[in-house]
């Protein structure tokens, strides 16, 4: 399991951001003695590597592909319901 995330975090260097943070902050709340919160931040870490490490380990790419979809998606062209420009184009020939 380590490789596996320790190879996408490398990759995808927010989400090892993200996951450091939330380590950081459950220290911090360690050290206030803090008992319950810390453990919810932990059980949050858990499910969080847990779910990336189950999605890395079906699909190496989906971040990448998941990415190239919400680039592609255009709201604004959705919300006017505008068709492609070429379809303008053939219409007036």
């Amino acid at each position: 399991m380590i490789d596996i995330l320790s190879d996408f975090y490398i990759a995808h260097y927010n989400f090892a951001i993200i996951a450091g943070l939330m380590l950081l902050l459950a220290l911090f709340l360690g050290s206030k003695k803090n008992v319950r919160s810390t453990i919810i931040v932990l059980c949050i870490f858990l499910v969080y590597n847990l779910v990336l490490y189950n999605k890395t380990r079906h699909d190496p790419d989906w971040y990448d592909k998941t990415e190239a979809k919400v680039k592609a998606y255009d709201p604004i062209k959705e919300a006017w319901n505008e068709r492609p420009a070429d379809d303008d184009v053939n219409k007036r020939k």
